[in-house]
């Protein structure tokens, strides 16, 4: 199965024989890295589809890509291959940063019965309630760090470069967003 991405297709069309040929060679071994992703990341379709595109993007926006590939396809190969660790090295970081393993998935089921139960609604309704309040008391760039993360998903390095800190500071404020919470919910 061959999958066609729109936006670099489009950008493929528009920036003319350079991409084509840098496409083309890319295209030579996209089976191969699909079942290097699968093996290597242990992913899904869906993620080894997540990868690739983030392969593609890496790739197409490098300057010059294409001049440089002519003069050295004899390691094109292993600079993909390279690309693609680093990508899946760069998931694996960002899963370990964010505990992604310890987040237990949303049910409705399971939560539709424990939010049936109005003890449990009582508690849940409390600790938003706390939430909402260390929130409203802690500094608010580490509020606006920890919404930027925990609520809408951006990586460390789009609030680094949404805040004008580095992405060191963003791990600090959110850490200490996360501490505040921490020693509310647990009192």
């Amino acid at each position: 199965m061959k999958v066609v991405y729109i936006n670099t297709q489009s950008a493929i069309a528009q920036s003319g024989r350079d991409n084509g040929v840098l496409y083309d060679l890319i295209s030579e071994h996209e089976a191969a890295l699909r079942r290097f992703i699968r093996v290597r990341a242990r992913a899904n379709a869906s993620e080894t589809e997540d990868i690739l595109q983030e392969m593609y993007t890496k790739l197409f926006s490098l300057n010059g890509l294409a001049a440089k590939t002519e003069e050295r396809q004899d390691t094109f190969r292993s600079f993909l291959f390279k690309v693609v660790t680093n990508l899946i090295i760069d998931r694996e970081r960002r899963a370990k940063a964010r505990a992604q393993d310890d987040h237990e998935p949303f049910s409705d089921t399971l939560y539709s019965s424990k939010a049936d139960e109005p003890e449990e609604q009582a508690n849940i309704a409390e600790k938003l309630s706390d939430i909402e309040q260390v929130l409203d008391n802690i500094n608010p760039v580490h509020k606006t760090a920890f919404v930027l993360c925990r609520v809408e998903g951006k990586a460390y390095r789009e609030i680094s470069d949404i805040l004008g800190v580095s992405v060191s500071t963003v791990e600090k404020y959110i850490s200490a967003a996360l501490t505040a919470i921490r020693n509310k919910v647990q009192n």
